[in-house]
Order: C-alpha cells, then sequence, then structure tokens
C-alpha cells in the first residue's frame, strides 16, 4: 500500500474510529477511555478479564492504545504490533517514550505517536492538565489526537522521544527521588507525623500532602519513572553534587557564597 493511499484509509478510520485500548481497565486506560467517550468514539477495553485478547484488538481496532506498566510495554508491543494493518494507528500511553516508539516503529508498519499525560491521580479539578505527543511514523494520527486533547481542555506539548525523556529525567526523576529522600528523612527524624504537621507551615503541609499522594501510589510505578528512563540517574547524580555544595556553603556559615548561590537562581527563575 503506497504512502499517500495509507495516509487516506487512515484519515478515513479517524473519522469514526474503533479503538482498543490494552490495559484499558487501568487508571490511564480509563482515563483515555472516558475522553473518546465524550467524542462519541467506540472504545474496546482489554484487560486481564476481559473476553477479548490484545491480537484480536489489534486486528479489529482502527487505533490500538498501549497501556500497560512500563516494564511490560515492550512485551505487549512486540506481540500485538504485527498484527495492526498499514492504514491504522498504534500509540501508547507510557511515561518513556524513546524505548516504546522504537519497538512500535520496529514491530509495525502503520503509523506511531508516542503519548504522555503529564499528570497523575491527585491531579485536581482545577488544575491545568498537560500531555505530551511525539510523533514517530505519519502525522495524520498525530494531528487527530492533538485535536482530540486540545478540544478535551488539556495543554499540548508536541516534542521528539529523546527531548520528553531527558526532560522527564528532570521532571519526574530528581523531582521523585528529592521526594522520596524527604520522606526518608522524615521518617528517620525521630518525630512523630503528628508532631511534625502540628508545626508544619503552609509549604511544608504541602510537601507532606505531595508525599502521601505518592505513597498512595504503586511502588513499581515510582521505581519503573526512576530506573526505567536512563535520563534520571544522570539528573539525580546532579541534584546530589548540588545538594552536597549547599550543604557545604550552609556548614561553612559563607553568607557571601549563600548570597551569590541565591542570586543565581533568582537571575533563572525570576525573569
Amino acid at each position: 500500500m503506497g504512502i499517500e493511499h495509507k495516509k487516506i484509509q487512515l484519515a478515513d478510520r479517524l473519522k469514526n474510529p474503533t479503538v482498543g485500548i490494552i490495559g484499558g481497565t487501568g487508571f490511564m486506560g480509563t482515563w483515555l477511555a472516558g475522553i473518546l467517550g465524550k467524542k462519541g468514539i467506540k472504545v474496546v477495553p482489554v484487560g486481564r478479564t476481559t473476553t477479548i485478547t490484545p491480537v484480536q484488538a489489534a486486528h479489529d481496532c482502527d487505533v490500538v492504545v498501549i497501556s500497560v506498566p512500563i516494564t511490560k510495554t515492550e512485551e505487549v508491543i512486540k506481540e500485538i504490533a504485527p498484527h495492526i494493518a498499514d492504514d491504522k494507528l498504534l500509540m501508547d500511553l507510557t511515561s518513556i517514550k524513546k524505548r516504546p516508539l522504537e519497538a512500535m516503529l520496529k514491530y509495525s508498519r502503520c503509523e506511531v505517536v508516542g503519548v504522555h499525560p503529564l499528570f497523575g491521580l491527585d491531579i485536581s479539578p482545577d488544575e491545568e492538565a498537560k500531555i505530551a505527543v511525539c510523533p514517530a511514523r505519519g502525522n495524520i494520527g498525530a494531528e487527530w489526537l492533538k485535536k482530540l486533547f486540545t478540544d478535551a481542555g488539556m495543554v499540548v506539548a508536541t516534542l521528539s522521544a529523546e527531548k520528553h525523556d531527558q526532560l522527564m529525567g528532570l521532571v519526574q526523576g530528581a523531582n521523585h527521588f528529592s521526594t522520596l529522600a524527604l520522606a526518608l528523612l522524615i521518617k528517620k527524624s525521630g518525630f512523630t507525623l503528628k508532631e511534625i504537621q502540628s508545626c508544619s507551615t503552609q509549604t511544608f503541609m504541602k510537601r507532606l500532602r505531595r508525599i502521601i499522594a505518592m505513597l498512595g501510589q504503586s511502588d513499581e510505578l515510582f521505581g519503573a519513572l526512576l530506573m526505567e528512563n536512563n535520563f534520571s540517574s544522570g539528573f539525580i547524580d546532579q541534584y546530589m553534587e548540588m545538594v552536597n555544595d549547599l550543604s557545604d556553603i550552609i556548614k561553612d556559615k559563607n553568607g557571601e557564597k549563600f548570597r551569590q548561590f541565591f542570586m543565581e537562581l533568582k537571575d533563572f527563575f525570576l525573569v
């Protein structure tokens, strides 16, 4: 099938598609099903307890979505991608983009897009929801998805898989690492949580709420975010170096160095 003909076929499919979501009974799969349902789009959720199998969904659906844990993503892609016709769309909803996209490109011949919702279970209704879209093969599917998410009131960031994973090494890797380190410090401080809360400022209460929200989720999720993204460890190493530098300034009671450090941050953030 020629490239132009594939584009026409996919564009026609996306006018009234059936979307199969592998892992459709999980949080992100359910979230996407809700977005699609509001548009009147037929959704076929595929999970451990559904009668339809991932391979059947790959054969039958116009759009196939991979929404499984990061550690299982490439395995599922390898299983189902060869069964997806050239004029369909394959996408994933994982928080790491480079390796899943490489696998989707390797094992399929259809259009491929990587998607990462930049929010979790603890997002509040009044918060701005952002989503990353990483086109990989073709542009019909990517444009359809961007419109879908924009119509749903979301802010779409379009970027390469490589750039996405680099940013997530900082935004998720170093961030979650620092949150877990603070949680461990609190646990080992000798204070009870009640004592800490009784004297916490509003700012620190927000940090505590973030820790509690994080620990209410899966250790597998955060372990994968920290360990499966190859860029996370580099940012964590840099973070540790900067923590040590700042610690030395404070131990030495060096007011001049602290002022220089503080002013450098002002120059970056207060623009």
